[in-house]
């Protein structure tokens, strides 16, 4: 966020650095913390429980990214679970010095109305996905997402989301992603084992997406 320096200096000695290891769950679904957290290192997924306690991935966050906002917004209870899927490092701001930097600076406030109209996008293209599209064009949609966050020219996801993760981001079962994954290795799309993902034709990947998904709604390109 982009905030004046005279602020800044304020709020830097009341930000607290938190180190969380891989399995610690972060921010409880349901908690009336109003803390937003920076991720600056790691990986976090946001995870929704059912009833019956069915596992469903919201989301998957990075460094740069931003959780717990909407809490700080409107003080509601937290809607999801946050769980930290490798070792990560966290800068944690009170909603406090949140509203107070929105308040001050109009360049933050601009920041977090395109972050909050990037997340609408983003989940209009999931509600989409999830109503319209099968289970393999649904899979294919996700593998494209990983496929863009690849760090490197090889295009190569290590550690990757097992078949039951991957199953539960898509609304499916392991079951059918192992089946769909196999045929997509025999293609040779995608060389899968041992966590470890490869995109081997990555073009092909595309135009499948293009033609399953159309104009309204392309995996979205990390920000």
């Amino acid at each position: 966020m982009l905030i004046p320096s005279a602020l800044r200096r304020l709020i830097d000695p009341r930000l607290r650095h938190v180190r969380a290891p891989r399995g610690r769950t972060i921010v409880g679904a349901g908690s009336r913390s109003t803390d937003v957290f920076f991720v600056v290192e790691g990986e976090i997924q946001v995870l929704i429980y059912s009833p019956q306690g069915r596992e469903v991935s919201v989301r998957e966050l990075g460094p740069g990214a931003v959780f717990g906002e909407l809490a700080a917004l409107d003080g509601a209870p937290r809607s999801a679970s946050v769980m930290a899927t490798t070792e990560a490092r966290l800068v944690v701001m009170s909603q406090t010095d949140f509203m107070a930097c929105l308040a001050a600076s109009p360049p933050a406030a601009l920041w977090l109305l395109h972050h909050l109209a990037a997340e609408v996008r983003r989940l209009t293209g999931r509600v989409f996905e999830l109503s319209a599209l099968n289970m393999q064009a649904r899979l294919h949609c996700e593998l494209l997402r990983l496929a863009r966050r690849g760090a490197d020219s090889e295009l190569v996801i290590s550690p990757a989301p097992t078949h039951a993760e991957l199953a539960n981001r898509i609304g499916s079962h392991r079951e059918a992603v192992t089946r769909e994954m196999r045929a997509l290795s025999q293609m040779n799309v995608i060389r899968n084992r041992r966590r470890r993902l490869e995109f081997l034709d990555l073009d092909h990947l595309e135009r499948v997406v293009r033609r399953q998904v159309g104009a309204l709604d392309q995996p979205e390109k990390p920000s």
